[in-house]
């Protein structure tokens, strides 16, 4: 029998696009002239008003160019225009806040009331790199979500390569964070102590075989650098589900996260990511501004 023995099989999910080490989110308000303005365009590709048409051009071109060259993983505005989530691949804050400073919109005052945080992305944990992944699937090994294996024992490996596609609907939840309880959890269970039951269903629930991850209800999930809030991008239908699927989290329900808002949101730049509805007037609106769209990284 020991001679027909096979290495256990583990499958590993690897992304064609690797969430960056550092990303710092911005959400800021649009001014709402220039959002109504804006949101009609895109909507229904109406014109633009002359004294915001070139502006727009301006911005649109910049933008285009950030996300090309991957200063900015994903950015897009609400449905309605009414704010903006920005999500830049910088080195420090300071250099990504250079960038939203630099938006023709925002030097005009379109965009303004900016907070930011920097996002640590932990779900999906197979669009992550290291070291975020090995930490993740070090935590899932630990409380029997993937497998472990005694010393020298190494699994043979199936790599299911996975390519990302935008879903036709996201979902944007920010909540606020218990950033002490957290720590004192997180501390607890270094020194040997017990933790919580509902830290192991929080897992669970995001990481586990019918969690938000395997569903694939988290586009990208994480805790800002500092604990204070959770941000989580829904792939959902609605702000209803992701409503529920936050208020069913386990920490909601404990109070670890609260206060949470919802907003639906359309990925603009880069374009490769751009959400469904809105990809054929981004095309459409490039092209007439001259862009050059033949290139690979555009398309």
């Amino acid at each position: 029998m020991s001679g027909n023995w096979q290495s256990p099989a583990e499958t590993r999910m690897i992304s064609n696009e690797t969430i960056p080490v550092r990303l710092f989110a911005c959400f800021a308000q649009v001014d709402p002239q220039a959002g109504a303005a804006l949101n009609k365009a895109y909507a229904t590709g109406e014109t633009l008003p002359e004294e915001l048409s070139g502006l727009h051009q301006q911005h649109l071109l910049r933008t285009h160019r950030l996300g090309e060259a991957g200063s900015i993983w994903e950015a897009g505005p609400s449905a309605g225009f009414m704010q903006i989530l920005y999500i830049y691949s910088c080195q420090d804050l300071d250099s990504a806040k250079q960038l939203m400073h630099g938006d023709p919109f925002y030097r005009a005052g379109l965009f303004a009331n900016d907070w930011w945080m920097e996002w640590s992305v932990h779900t999906p944990y197979w669009k992550t790199g290291q070291p975020t992944r090995g930490m993740i699937e070090g935590l899932m090994r630990g409380i029997g979500i993937l497998p472990s294996y005694p010393p020298g024992l190494n699994p043979a490996i199936k790599v299911i390569n996975v390519e990302i596609v935008t879903p036709p609907k996201l979902v944007v939840s920010l909540a606020k964070a218990d950033s002490l309880r957290i720590k004192q959890i997180e501390n607890n269970d270094k020194a040997g102590r017990p933790i919580p039951s509902f830290l192991v269903q929080h897992a669970f629930n995001r990481l586990g075989p019918g969690g938000t991850t395997a569903m694939g209800y988290d586009w990208e999930s994480g805790p800002s650098a500092d604990s204070f809030y959770d941000l989580t991008i829904f792939s959902v239908g609605s702000i209803e589900m992701a409503r529920q699927l936050r208020e069913n989290d386990p920490f909601t329900k404990h109070g670890l996260f609260y206060d949470p808002e919802y907003f639906e949101w359309f990925i603009h730049t880069p374009l490769r990511k751009a959400s469904p509805d809105r990809r054929a007037i981004l095309v459409k609106m490039l092209e007439q501004s001259g862009t050059d769209l033949e290139s690979p990284s555009c398309v």
